[in-house]
């Protein structure tokens, strides 16, 4: 027998191989059969995708080396890298690379012969609302064993996550595999303590900062299904569930679900593409759901079901939008006099800024000299500035030097004045005005791991802090008893982006973020601090009412043909030399609108961040109407084209990121 196989290379083919005829278990091997083969002279592990009794080859067929049981790759899998390749513009081959990353380099004797391991949770009788017991009763009629997708939304506290969980109990009880995915592996750890207390059930927790033997070893039991419930990151999604019965994308509208490195992915997206072929429900959760997936209940492709009321029918915090013009401080006289208040009340107060760093620029006053980075077109941030230990890190290929206050183009000392807010500056200010307060700063350059994140997040629980002064680690997913107000700081900033999506990521950050205050017996307060105190997103946010938002932006991208009603694919030529990306971008340009008369193209233009790590980076964007045989046509020829070797190309469909 000739086997078709395809292995996880960057080559967009299939290779064949020849069953070994003095062995019995290489006989009749099924589409989806993980094998060893030898390729250019290294073992290698591939999958069987197509089988026949004899072909024509002018030189003879090696022989498959090993076959290896019993992983298996069943019918779900393959049907869901052959279409996400596709739609992606993807090879198949780095797709399969993805499922493969964390094959057992090691026979395991232990796990052969002990397929799925069922045990029975026990079910708690755990405390609902009505709105709650009202949506878990919806889900209790609906069969996770067809394909449906949910979206779950609940305003900040309604309690969504005990509502999903009871549909998790129910799969795993039928013997069935979940998985639970997360934005952020770091911000879970309460919150499986509290899926354990609540529901009994032990869940695995899986991402690509776990040991590579402890990967390994969940691999092995999730392909044969003696592994019931993974939470995880987007890398999750790549793990060869077996016999996959429900799906949750928890925060669904997050943006990091999108994968922008080697693999343009979206995990949101590639869920359903996978419950879609296992059969198997989808869950979207959140608070705040993107515009395609409300979009998508509207078109009665997604069942919409909604939870009104927070848990013990505690208040949704009052929004207040703050008038900058007024006022001649970072903090705002009445956001200070609030955190005077809570201060003498011992509650809490959280300060959110969505920027790292001290400043986000440096700029001579002299000369108006700028610190930019040697390898990207961008500014350098500065660090720690407060502590002494200042330096100038870049965002994006983290370069970074010691801050010297002497300018380099005028030679003059103690020049730099630093204009861009910061997290850290906000924390300067505030240690000013509130120095005997007790304060934290939690930031993914000050919180490096886990523990120390837990660490702080039990401070605050047990009101050991007064005010807390946050970038986007502290937006979602927490539940402080004793927070009354989020002040809200620099918002302009994301709202008056260059993103078609900007209005949507503003609303959605500060509904989340104000969603933290008053979750326990407090009536919370949120305010919002901005020079735009009129602009419509700012009113829809006081509204408390997610739906008015979603009516009025939705007006404004059909009006403009822009996502949902439209798709964009966005072409990243990338090359250390410059004339051959200029001219590269052109050249495919020409070849696009040459072949399709009907599309929208913008560029070749250079990208925002015009170099990046030393690249050059020119983009082409391009939009396409909702119709999928020019779609695909459009995707074939974008998948067939070959760049020069010193040039790479990166197609991003249904872009997140405009940068």
């Amino acid at each position: 027998m000739i086997y078709e196989i395809l292995l996880p290379i960057p080559i967009n083919k299939t290779f064949y191989y020849e069953g070994a005829k003095f062995n019995n278990e290489h006989k009749d091997l099924s589409k989806g059969s993980l094998v060893e083969v030898e390729f250019k002279k290294k073992m290698i592990v591939g999958v069987v995708v197509h089988s026949k009794k004899s072909t024509t080859f002018r030189k003879p067929l090696k022989q498959i080396n090993k076959v290896l049981n019993p992983f298996f790759f069943n019918g779900e899998i393959m049907e869901s890298i052959n279409f996400i390749s596709q739609y992606s513009c993807n090879k198949p081959s780095m797709i399969l690379k993805m499922f493969l990353s964390n094959f057992p380099t090691k026979e395991s004797k232990t796990l052969l012969g002990k397929n799925e391991i069922i045990k029975k949770i026990k079910e708690k009788k755990l405390k609902l609302n009505s709105d709650q017991d009202k949506v878990v009763g919806k889900l209790d009629a609906i069969s996770f064993k067809n394909f449906n997708v949910i979206l779950l939304e609940g305003v900040t506290g309604s309690g969504k996550t005990r509502v999903y969980l009871h549909k998790v109990r129910e799969v795993i009880n039928k013997g069935y595999q979940c998985l639970i995915l997360v934005p952020e592996i770091i911000l879970t750890t309460q919150w499986v303590k509290d899926i354990k207390n609540d529901f009994d059930i032990e869940p695995t927790v899986y991402h690509s900062s776990i040991k590579k033997k402890e990967r390994e070893e969940i691999w092995k039991k999730i392909n044969l299904n003696q592994e019931k419930l993974i939470i995880g990151t987007r890398s999750a999604l790549f793990l060869p569930f077996s016999k996959l019965g429900l799906i949750v994308i928890d925060e669904e509208h997050d943006s990091s679900y999108k994968q922008e490195e080697k693999l343009i992915i979206n995990a949101r997206d590639f869920s359903i593409v996978r419950a879609k072929n296992a059969s198997c429900l989808v869950i979207l959760s959140s608070a705040t759901p993107s515009l395609e997936s409300s979009h998508n209940t509207m078109l009665k492709k997604y069942k919409h079901f909604k939870l009104h009321k927070r848990v013990n029918n505690v208040q949704l915090p009052n929004f207040k939008i703050i008038d900058m013009k007024k006022e001649n401080c970072i903090i705002s006289n009445e956001l200070t006099n609030s955190i005077k208040r809570n201060i003498d009340s011992n509650h809490q107060t959280l300060i959110f800024i969505n920027k790292r760093g001290y400043s986000s620029f440096i700029i001579c006053k002299k000369c108006g000299f700028s610190k930019v980075c040697e390898k990207c077109n961008t500014s350098l941030a500065l660090h720690n500035h407060s502590k002494n230990k200042g330096y100038l890190l870049c965002h994006h290929c983290n370069y970074r030097e010691v801050f010297k206050n002497s300018c380099q183009s005028c030679d003059h000392e103690n020049t730099y004045i630093f204009p861009g807010l910061g997290i850290e500056k906000i924390a300067e200010e505030i240690a000013y005005k509130f120095p005997l307060a007790k304060k934290c700063i939690l930031s993914s350059d000050i919180i490096n791991s886990s523990s120390k994140f837990q660490k702080i997040v039990s401070d605050i629980v047990s009101n050991k802090v007064n005010i807390i002064i946050g970038t986007q680690l502290i937006s979602k997913g927490h539940n402080f008893p004793s927070l009354k107000t989020v002040g809200i700081i620099n918002i302009d900033n994301l709202m008056n982006g260059f993103d078609f999506r900007s209005y949507e990521k503003t609303f959605q950050q500060i509904v989340q973020v104000g969603g933290r205050a008053g979750r326990k017996n407090l009536q919370g307060e949120v305010f919002i601090q901005t020079l735009q105190p009129n602009h419509p997103v700012m009113k829809l946010c006081t509204e408390k009412n997610n739906s008015y938002f979603v009516d009025w932006e939705l007006i404004s991208r059909k009006e403009n043909n822009q996502p949902p009603y439209s798709n964009y694919t966005s072409l990243i030529f990338s090359s250390k030399n410059e004339k051959l990306v200029i001219n590269f971008s052109s050249k495919i340009y020409d070849q696009v609108n040459e072949q399709f008369k009907n599309l929208e193209i913008f560029g070749p233009a250079p990208a925002i961040l015009y170099k990046k790590n030393s690249f050059f980076r020119y983009k082409i964007l391009i939009k396409m109407n909702k119709n999928l045989i020019l779609q695909k046509r459009v995707k074939n020829f974008f998948i067939n084209i070959k760049c020069p070797s010193n040039l790479k190309l990166y197609i991003d469909v249904d872009p997140i990121n405009f940068v």
